[in-house]
């Protein structure tokens, strides 16, 4: 295999070969994956590890990018105070700037607002820490929070698609606290799901201009979403129970390649619904869809849709898998 850097000129200037592209995706992936298998202290929810800050630090070092956290503002959304930093990924060799993001630590947060304060009490054996009341968390400590997760989110903007290679979540960790939110801070985190809500990627349908009905673009792709699909979806799937059926599979009577025979639409329907029953927030049908598009590097609307894009390898993967949660259920 030769090594020989491939490039081809454009109007912009000179753009690496694809194929060269994903060679050195692959080679820093496998390197980030090597020292991430090392922590002593990994972070994991549901299942899935999440790489913290410094994990984005290591692999931006691959591509000679580094960060530019800017000074933290005091900031107040719907009455809740909190700060708010901007950071800029650097690439470090042209001082160019090439990506950021902007973050938040509120006061409603999950111990971002008080929390226990301790006094040792006593003499010789009886001496012990003792919780004496509450204390307000220092202004400082908000602000190095949101720098940090502006920082990690802006790395995450640009090196998502690596971190996905090495198999890891692409949410970074410090931005993973909804189950430990307040209701005000999901509801201020989240949209209004009342109407024109995109279950799949959970952002709100919006029509304007010379649109013919609602939808969003799909973040990291050129594809949309269209709402009039997802809720087509819903009302099949809603008349179908309501009717007492089994939900139609979209899947035709065979998939292609090696797994041909090998899937039973109406059988895993009826696995994912019953994990979902069981509140397991690691298989609510949003979740499956983005597992499964990580897995085949597509932005499917349909769970069928992505189940057909997948690999044999990759579909065995995931049969296993759901077959060990429902195991576990």
């Amino acid at each position: 295999m030769t090594t020989d850097l491939t490039v081809r000129e454009t109007e912009a200037g000179i753009i690496t070969a694809p194929e060269i592209v994903l060679e050195n995706a692959r080679s820093a992936a496998k390197a980030l994956s090597d020292v991430i298998s090392k922590k002593k202290k990994p972070v994991i929810m549901n299942g899935e590890q999440y790489l913290e800050y410094e994990d984005w630090q290591t692999c931006a070092q691959f591509y000679g990018y580094t960060v530019k956290t800017g000074e933290a503002e005091m900031v107040e959304i719907d009455g809740v105070k909190g700060a708010k930093a901007h950071a800029d990924v650097i690439d470090f060799r042209s001082g160019l700037i090439v990506g950021g993001a902007e973050a938040y630590c509120m006061r409603d947060e999950e111990h971002w607002n008080t929390r226990p304060k301790y006094e040792w009490q006593g003499e010789g054996n009886n001496r012990r820490r003792v919780k004496v009341g509450e204390e307000v968390v220092p202004w400082f400590q908000l602000a190095s929070m949101a720098q940090t997760r502006a920082g990690a989110k802006a790395l995450r903007n640009r090196l998502a698609w690596v971190v996905v290679l090495a198999g890891y979540k692409a949410t970074p960790a410090e931005e993973m606290t909804e189950s430990t939110a307040s209701e005000k801070q999901q509801e201020r985190r989240t949209v209004d799901k009342s109407e024109h809500y995109c279950p799949i990627h959970n952002v709100n349908f919006f029509k304007r201009g010379r649109m013919k009905g609602y939808a969003h673009p799909i973040e990291g792709t050129d594809r949309w979403c269209n709402e009039e699909d997802v809720l087509g979806e819903q009302a099949e799937n809603e008349v179908a129970a309501e009717e007492g059926a089994a939900v139609p599979p979209d899947a035709p009577e065979s998939t292609p390649g090696a797994v041909t025979g090998a899937l039973d639409m109406d059988a895993l329907r009826e696995d994912l619904e019953y994990l979902e029953d069981k509140k397991l927030k690691a298989w609510t049908r949003p979740n499956v869809i983005s597992y499964l598009n990580t897995l085949t590097g597509g932005s499917y609307i349909k769970i069928s849709e992505a189940v057909k894009a997948l690999s044999p390898e990759q579909l065995a993967e995931f049969l296993g898998r759901v077959k060990e949660a429902k195991e576990m259920a």
